[in-house]
């Protein structure tokens, strides 16, 4: 089952940049030399970027008018003109004279047009055609089937990427940390959680600079597994290295709640507090939720207190309703009453009034609990039922018997509330009410 405070991730790196990289920044095509080069008797050869590859570079022919227009596009594209380019390449696929070499560059320079116009299934399509080919030298093949990766994760094409990745790294004999990554957060996509762990380790083992979003990865696949004492260590290390971030603080404090360590987080959050960390809305928040998590409402609610007083927290009704909750949770009715009145004018509904209404009927404040009953019932409650057995209750108190048998009706029509109803209905019309145990 997925965590349900964890969102899935998707791992950006890139695509278009390197694809660009590879491709789009080039002034001319490959293999083909400048004047100065051709007139250079001394000029060294390129570096070979994949050394290990299992493929040999294959013999490259493109014609000259092919290889202008390609050209052009590319300088089209560098300057923003997709249309144009986009026109040139689809000359030079229509042309004649188009060999596979030819054509397998015009089609990744087309992927790479359509991935910029957000045609993401046709950069896909020509990417495949393009590999497909086996036209292209090395340092655009395995360029070419990287960026169909990564394409076809952005695309939500977990599986097929994994592939992709998996097929640039048998090709090409690059182990690079960031095809890892990307591999791992496909798999992650995937749901394949144990798969993305252990893959995503191998990234960042590999990598001297590990980007967050990795660790992110790795973090949410522990959760998925509820791993939880896995995501602490790693998060645990993270905060060793940046412990004044309070995204870390509270991703930690996330994951000692979802380990059942509710106290590990509630000290680290205290300690941020004493370190001035807690600040905003959001902090307090969750401060004061670990606090009721930790049977500790009371100082939960003077935190909130707290931050009301010092402006951090603007008044909302949630916010008012979770000082309200804290205070009932902590058995001080009057200052719940309160907070839940402050709740009330801000709800979009009457849940914070049936609350307020409750509280009310315990502290026999029959007027004001028939008031805020009755506002309840107006605005919309999920607990209908209970809120006309309050209100009956509230009503017969009151002397007002015709009115609290109206609204212990209402009650007997709800499942939940039925047999209470029926008690009280008896006891209402014989002139009396039932004794409370």
């Amino acid at each position: 089952m997925h965590a349900p405070n964890v969102k899935k991730l998707v791992l950006c790196l890139g695509a278009v940049s390197l694809l660009a990289a590879g491709i789009a920044s080039a002034s001319r095509l490959p293999g083909e030399r400048s004047n100065e080069q051709r007139s250079s008797k001394s000029s060294s050869k390129t570096e070979n970027a994949y050394p290990n590859a299992k493929r040999n570079d294959p013999k490259t022919d493109m014609p000259g008018s092919l290889g202008t227009k390609l050209n052009k596009a590319q300088e089209a594209a560098a300057d923003g003109d997709t249309d144009k380019a986009v026109a040139l390449i689809d000359e030079v696929l229509g042309d004649k004279k188009v060999t596979p070499y030819a054509k397998a560059f015009a089609l990744y320079l087309r992927s790479n047009a359509k991935w910029e116009k957000e045609d993401g299934a046709g950069a896909i399509a020509d990417l495949k055609e393009a590999i497909a080919l086996d036209a292209l030298p090395n340092s655009n093949q395995f360029p070419a089937i990287y960026t169909l990766a990564q394409f076809q994760l952005q695309e939500e094409q977990y599986a097929d990427s994994a592939k992709s990745i998996d097929s640039y790294i048998d090709q090409s004999g690059d182990k690079k940390p960031e095809a890892l990554a990307v591999k791992a957060n496909a798999l992650y996509r995937a749901d394949k959680f144990q798969e993305a762990i252990d893959t995503m380790k191998l990234a960042i083992a590999a990598s001297d600079k590990p980007q967050d979003s990795w660790n992110q990865i790795l973090m949410a696949s522990y959760f998925e597994l509820n791993q939880y004492d896995e995501a602490a260590k790693l998060s645990e290390s993270q905060l060793q290295k940046n412990p004044n971030d309070k995204k870390l603080i509270q991703q930690l404090a996330s994951i000692y709640v979802n380990g059942d360590q509710s106290e590990k987080a509630l000290k680290l959050l205290s300690d941020a507090k004493a370190r001035g960390l807690i600040t905003t809305a959001d902090d307090y928040k969750l401060l004061a939720q670990l606090y009721g998590q930790a049977e500790k409402p009371g100082e939960g609610a003077a935190l909130l207190e707290e931050g009301f007083q010092k402006g951090a927290i603007p008044a909302s009704y949630e916010m008012y309703k979770l000082l309200g909750d804290s205070y009932a949770l902590a058995e001080n009715e009057p200052k719940a009453i309160d907070a839940y009145g402050k709740a009330s004018p801000l709800a979009k509904d009457g849940e914070a009034d049936l609350l307020r209404g409750q509280l009310q009927v315990n502290n026999q404040q029959w007027a004001a609990a028939k008031e805020s009953l009755t506002k309840a019932l107006s605005r919309g409650v999920k607990r209908q039922g209970a809120a006309y057995v309050l209100l009956g209750n509230a009503e017969n108190e009151l002397g007002n018997k015709s009115a609290a048998i109206a609204a212990m009706e209402k009650a007997q029509g709800y499942e939940e509330t039925r047999q209470m109803a029926g008690t009280w209905l008896k006891m209402i019309k014989g002139g009396g009410a039932p004794k409370k145990k």
